[in-house]
């Protein structure tokens, strides 16, 4: 790779992060717009996105992010009045950045066309020369100390988090004798509230000068309150007045190296740490050399070979190898919040496009993902979430008819559950229409109907994920619950998970996702069905059991077990995988082995000829002659060298 596509990796990383910030303070000042912070971080952004352009030769995009950090330098001073002409401009400015970088990206040039849009913005900046700034108020004359630069910056470096700036002015009463003393004792009681920056007269000097006019003037750093201070000095003898401001420090210049530019409390602040960027492709290769060490580290320990040290070794080489996988897998972890912030804006220019007041709720966003996973889970959440906007929630007029509140609320959550990560999209408003599904899966002849009649309610809402099938009456610029539902269920399940509706009318709709944490490497059982051994992901398995001939039932012509007052179906696996079946063998054992599989809501009992041993596998995806061999999901390497297929208990259950 040459140092110009190093750079152009650094500048689309960076770019992306930029652009998201943007995106989260625009939203965040439409909330708030006089929240001074965020409108400095929108400021910082955009000038820091106009240096990286100009830096790689980017003349069209350093234009308009120049012209963008005009506008919002217009905000901070209060030149332009933030409405929602002026959130829609900047939302258009980010939207025309984000496509002139994904330009260079694809042609590596800036050829798209954005005249119109900065004469938009020029008109903007143009006005705001007109008008003048708001009056902000001022301090008044008497109490008016000013701070060098070198007093401001010591402020800063010593300023605990509960401290304030005030400026003081003490009035002694005209009759005062002892001036100097009073003064003295003020100074005292200043010092014992804080610590004084500056003062007039100075402290040092108090016995050799005239009080001018009786007064003291003060600047000084406390944790006490305002009515604090004053009552300490209002204490003193021969105090006529105390009056006290607070000071705010003035914003610190650009490149400060010490100002993070973000609120604490803002999403989408930055910390400062030590990090690099690595390519995913450089990680997938890392993972695959980890996944080899681990099957020769397996291969090893079924050798048994009996020497002392090899004994002393392996347990040394199992624990680094172990270190070293972990490591890695920590290092493709990423929070889903990289994901999850895209969608509060696409949520509110879908809610604004269809008249619709949404309440956009995400919860942990710090929970931790595959990147890989990650990448391919955008696409289906934002179908799902557009399909909650377009069909979930009702407009507001509609909602109040129902006896609900005018705005509706869609929740976006993430959290961990053992060795999965489960997302939810869930909103309240109006619900599947589970007749609609079923009279269109029947007439795209997808069911029959003695199929619908055997099927639950469950089993009915999964019709959704069947191609061509959407309770949308009118064809949507946006999306259709059921259009498209397919595809979303066919990624979904590329990434090892699996997809859960439940629906209420008129309460609302959540889908489920279940995800693994990692695609590449899991815990699973190792079985043998007929001679050959096979893995069974861990994650699926509830339990294993070993069961007598004369517990297995029949219910409607069908094998069943009764477990713990719990009907559970069994399937043979040698049927399921097409293998030689031998119905007799089951009447010599004493005992049939049984992996209880879970899909969902649904257990079966999975026949075995032998339950072996639990092992950590390296997952390798088969062939492209092999993509769709039903029941199997890829396949492994075990310790003797041989390839042992990884079933699929999606398919099978």
């Amino acid at each position: 790779m040459s140092d110009n596509d190093q750079y152009l990796d650094m500048f689309f990383a960076e770019a992306r992060d930029y652009i998201q910030m943007l995106n989260d303070n625009i939203l965040q000042l439409e909330e708030n717009p006089e929240n001074k912070e965020v409108i400095n971080s929108l400021f910082r952004a955009a000038h820091s996105l106009k240096g990286m352009s100009a830096t790689m030769g980017f003349n069209t995009l350093t234009e308009l992010t120049h012209k963008l950090e005009n506008m919002m330098d217009k905000i901070r001073n209060g030149e332009i009045v933030v409405d929602t002409e002026i959130i829609d401009l900047l939302f258009a400015g980010i939207d025309h950045i984000e496509n002139i970088v994904a330009q260079i990206k694809e042609n590596g040039n800036e050829d798209i066309d954005i005249d119109g849009f900065l004469k938009q913005l020029e008109k903007q900046i143009s006005v705001a020369k007109n008008r003048k700034p708001e009056e902000k108020e001022e301090k008044p004359a008497e109490l008016g100390l000013e701070l060098s630069s070198e007093e401001i910056e010591n402020i800063r470096e010593n300023k605990k988090e509960l401290d304030t700036v005030y400026q003081i002015k003490v009035l002694l009463a005209d009759e005062t004798e002892f001036k100097q003393a009073r003064a003295s004792m003020i100074f005292k009681s200043a010092s014992e509230l804080g610590y004084i920056v500056k003062s007039e007269p100075k402290k040092e000097e108090i016995a050799e000068v005239e009080l001018e006019n009786n007064k003291i003037k003060i600047i000084l750093v406390s944790s006490q309150t305002e009515e604090d201070i004053q009552a300490e000095i209002m204490n003193i003898t021969d105090i006529k007045e105390v009056k006290i401001e607070e000071i705010k420090l003035p914003e610190k210049e650009e490149g400060d190296k010490k100002d993070s530019g973000e609120s604490k409390n803002m999403t989408n602040s930055f910390e400062v740490s030590s990090t690099v960027r690595v390519d995913i492709n450089k990680l997938d290769k890392l993972m695959n050399m980890i996944g080899e060490l681990l099957i020769n580290k397996t291969r090893l320990q079924a050798l048994n070979i009996k020497s002392d040290g090899f004994k002393e070794v392996l347990p040394q080489l199992d624990r680094v190898t172990m270190d070293l996988h972990h490591t890695v897998m920590q290092i493709r972890m990423e929070p889903v919040g990289v994901m999850f912030n895209r969608f509060p804006r696409m949520i509110r220019d879908l809610a604004k496009e269809e008249g619709k007041e949404i309440d956009f709720i995400m919860k942990g966003k710090e929970t931790e993902l595959d990147r890989s996973i990650i990448d391919e889970l955008g696409d289906p959440m934002t179908h799902l979430l557009r399909n909650a906007v377009d069909h979930g929630i009702e407009k507001p007029a509609e909602r109040e008819e129902k006896g609900k509140d005018s705005e509706g609320t869609i929740n976006l959550s993430a959290y961990q559950k053992g060795s999965e990560i489960i997302i939810e999209v869930k909103d309240d408003g109006s619900g599947i229409n589970i007749d609609k599904v079923v009279q269109k899966a029947l007439t795209k002849e997808v069911v029959s109907k003695n199929e619908i009649e055997e099927m639950d309610r469950h089993e009915k809402l999964q019709l959704l994920f069947e191609p061509g099938i959407s309770t949308k009456e009118e064809v949507s610029d946006v999306s259709g619950r059921g259009v498209g539902m397919d595809v979303v269920k066919r990624t979904i399940a590329s990434l090892d998970g699996e997809i859960f509706i439940e629906s209420k009318a008129d309460k609302g709709t959540k889908f489920r996702i279940s995800l693994p944490l990692t695609l590449a490497i899991q815990e699973a059982l190792m079985v043998k069905i007929n001679d050959e051994i096979f893995a069974i992901p861990l994650n699926a398995i509830s339990e294993t059991l070993k069961i007598k001939t004369e517990e297995i039932k029949q219910v409607k012509g069908s094998d069943v077990i009764v477990l713990r007052e719990k009907t559970i179906p069994l399937i043979d696996s040698r049927e399921s995988l097409n293998l030689d079946i031998d119905y007799g063998q089951y009447k010599d054992k004493k005992e049939i082995p049984i992996v209880i599989v879970k899909s969902g809501a649904k257990e079966i009992g999975l026949i075995v000829d032998e339950l072996l041993y639990q092992q950590e596998i390296v997952i390798k995806s088969l062939s492209n002659y092999l993509n769709n061999v039903p029941n199997i999901s890829g396949a492994t390497i075990i310790g003797d060298g041989e390839v042992a297929l990884i079933l699929d208990v999606r398919d099978i259950a």
